[in-house]
């Protein structure tokens, strides 16, 4: 095998990828960190020099040398996104030891005065006995987000804030509103260790008919919604590690997932039929249960089942597991 074939078909290959994942969003290229790289141009015209084009010897040390620059790129590029991602949403990352720490500590004592102290809020929009449907729009920054209980009220939202605030506002017609719910507001040092970060804890009235659309950047998101009669949800999401449990209240649940740097786990019923649709993206399936067919993954009794749950998936680099319960 001629090892300048390899060369030039693996530098194709990775400039390929680079504009791939350029364009569906895995990663942005940095051209700077690839010009970095050049020094391996040197070494493999070296070897080609002192040992031939078509000698065995420089055929591997080309692969090593392809195989060492590739990942390197891509993951150089990765990290750099997931960087601008948390900066955006005002996350620092705080990566001193423990000895820095301590050694702060009177530092620390004497800001006390300026530390900020974080704050709650509860708000409630009423329900009406007119409200049949209802939409939520649910936009946030980075936070911890859950909706794990019901509500009397058509939203409650209970926050503990160390950054922002939250806002509730009903707009739309008497018997389908809409719900707009939004946490702005961001600090440009959180330490994600010591948990000094937003909570959202949501709560929504069950006997709505809902359409939700979720939409939040870095963070942590953990809604049960196995309780709500739901006829579309979306969920929009960056960083974030988002778990999510659907129940069988409507006959057919169309749910639409665009992300970024994911980890996303559903739980679906077993009494109801589901089918997985994947869209571009690097993506870890675990689909236990699923059987693959047409260019989809399907539940064995989709077909036959009278209730359905219909997800569809888009995004970048993504961690997808569904589980049947």
């Amino acid at each position: 095998m001629n090892s300048k074939n390899i060369f030039a078909g693996g530098f194709l290959i990775l400039l390929g990828i680079l504009f791939l994942g350029k364009e569906w969003g895995w990663f942005h290229i940095n051209w700077h960190e690839i010009s970095r790289l050049w020094p391996l141009l040197l070494i493999y015209l070296g070897l080609v020099a002192l040992l031939g084009k078509t000698n065995r010897s420089a055929t591997v040390i080309t692969i090593v040398l392809l195989c060492i620059a590739i990942p390197t790129v891509i993951v150089r590029s990765c990290q750099e996104k997931v960087g601008d991602a948390f900066d955006h949403n005002g996350i620092h990352i705080d990566m001193d030891d423990d000895d820095d720490d301590h050694d702060n500590n009177d530092d620390d004592d004497d800001d006390k005065d300026y530390a900020f102290k974080g704050s709650k809020q509860n708000l409630v929009e009423p329900m009406n006995a007119s409200i049949k449907s209802a939409t939520l729009n649910f936009s946030g920054g980075a936070a911890e987000f859950d909706i794990k209980e019901t509500s009397k009220d058509l939203v409650e939202a209970d926050a503990e804030l160390n950054f922002g605030n939250i806002s509730l506002k009903k707009t739309g017609d008497a018997d389908s509103p809409k719900v707009d719910f939004a946490l702005k507001g961001k600090t440009n040092n959180i330490n994600i260790d010591e948990d000094n970060h937003n909570k959202v804890n949501l709560k929504l009235n069950p006997e709505v008919i809902w359409d939700m659309n979720f939409e939040f950047g870095a963070g942590k998101a953990d809604f049960d919604l196995s309780q709500y009669k739901i006829k579309n949800l979306s969920i929009k999401t960056g960083l974030t590690e988002t778990d999510v449990k659907l129940g069988d209240k409507t006959d057919n649940l169309d749910v639409k997932i665009e992300s970024g740097l994911t980890d996303i786990e559903f739980q679906v019923p077993e009494s109801v039929g589901c089918r997985i649709d994947i869209d571009g993206g690097l993506n870890d399936k675990d689909f236990d249960g699923f059987i693959q067919k047409n260019g989809h993954w399907e539940t064995p009794n989709f077909d036959k089942s009278t209730k359905k749950i219909n997800l569809k998936f888009e995004g970048g680099l993504q961690s997808l597991k569904v589980r049947r319960y």
